[in-house]
């Protein structure tokens, strides 16, 4: 396995003028800030303490269920039937002003309106009757949740149940929160639409649940998401999520508690948002099908091929400041010939101001044809006359 450093600083990453800007003024004792496209964070506050999420848990219930229909195992117009535990466990949340789409027992109800109950109404009722339905009960439900959390990366997440009703083991950190947050907006663009939506009245004749607890909505333009909480003792939360051209920031706030505490859930978000767009910038520093370098090739009828990244990577970095930037590829060398195009041959690390940020897969940007058989053959004792010398 050889490894090879590719150091660069970029001398000329600075986006407007050079600012000395002073961290937002937060409420919220926990708090997070995450640029989409790159993942980078770019502000935290005890952003890996596991307090309670309340509803905004549901968001892995949410991530659950996209999985599924994006599988093709249903379809959003698969229906489900409200089961007499569901509805006994909805109604007595309801009696304690928990959230709901108000659902009665033997309803059957399409995949899609449940979703968009969730998202919106933030109904306890809807998560039990999926949960239910999915896995036969809500505890084997949960198993499979905690089960998805690891295969996330959730490190400090633990639920006790579907709604995210208090449990004082039913916890989330902020940063898995906002992890899972990237998450459902990359892998599930389709279905994403339903966070923005301001109002879901599934039955006509009971209105007092229809607006979206969101109401980041209404006051930030550029927000399109995600989910509200809220407990006694867990305080109020909200992910978010907002986009200004082309560049979507993910913001989590949560355990608000003291004077008007649920509106200070989107004054801190909207704060954190917006003071994230104007003191970050992105910079794409290779594109997809973008060259790395050349590795050498054995028995190819080049000497070399190309190697570079499938993806996009971004770098983001605060307003009038030049971080130091250093990629390091590491692969086997010689590459032995034939080889397609799109053959993943090693990992390009990119390490920002020394530490590391993520690994990406160098690939082959060329099909690589074996050479003649005389060529191989000379090449081989050329290699064998070098090792001898050598």
């Amino acid at each position: 396995m050889k490894k090879v450093i590719l150091p660069f600083l970029l001398l000329s990453f600075t986006f407007g003028k050079t600012v000395n800007a002073a961290n937002p003024d937060l409420r919220a004792p926990y708090a997070i800030l995450m640029d989409f496209d790159s993942g980078r964070v770019l502000y935290e506050k005890n952003a890996d303490e596991s307090v309670p999420p309340s509803s905004m848990s549901k968001l892995l219930t949410i991530y659950k269920i996209f999985s599924l229909v994006k599988e093709g195992k249903y379809s959003l117009d698969t229906e489900f039937t409200v089961g007499d535990e569901a509805w006994k466990k909805a109604k007595a949340m309801n009696a304690n002003s928990g959230s709901t789409m108000f659902l009665e027992y033997g309803e059957k109800v399409k995949i899609e309106d449940l979703i968009r109950g969730i998202i919106v109404n933030s109904g306890n009722d809807a998560t039990i009757v999926i949960a239910e339905n999915v896995s036969g009960s809500e505890s084997k439900f949960v198993e499979e949740l905690n089960e998805l959390s690891k295969e996330l990366g959730l490190t400090n997440t633990h639920l006790e149940n579907a709604s995210g009703w208090y449990d004082k083991k039913h916890l989330m950190s902020t940063r898995d929160l906002a992890i899972l947050s990237r998450r459902i907006i990359k892998d599930f663009p389709e279905y994403y639409h339903y966070f923005g939506e301001k109002e879901f009245l599934y039955k006509k004749d009971l209105t007092g649940n229809k607006d979206n607890r969101n109401k980041l909505l209404w006051i930030m333009p550029s927000a399109d998401g995600l989910k509200t909480g809220h407990t006694t003792k867990g305080g109020y939360g909200l992910s978010s999520s907002a986009k200004k051209g082309e560049r979507r920031l993910i913001s989590i706030v949560n355990g608000i508690k003291g004077t008007n505490p649920s509106y200070a859930r989107f004054t801190d978000s909207k704060t954190l948002l917006e003071w994230g767009f104007k003191e970050f910038s992105n910079y794409v520093y290779y594109k997809a099908g973008d060259k790395v370098l050349d590795i050498p090739v054995w028995f190819g009828k080049n000497n070399t091929v190309a190697v570079g990244v499938n993806e996009k990577i971004l770098i983001t970095s605060q307003n009038g400041k030049t971080p130091n930037i250093e990629f390091r590829a590491t692969y086997e060398s010689p590459i032995p010939a034939p080889i397609e195009k799109g053959t993943k041959v090693g990992t390009l690390t990119l390490y920002i101001d020394g530490t590391k940020f993520n690994d990406y897969d160098l690939i082959t940007l060329e099909d690589m044809k074996k050479c003649n058989f005389i060529i191989r053959i000379f090449k081989n004792l050329k290699q064998i006359v070098l090792n001898i010398v050598g």
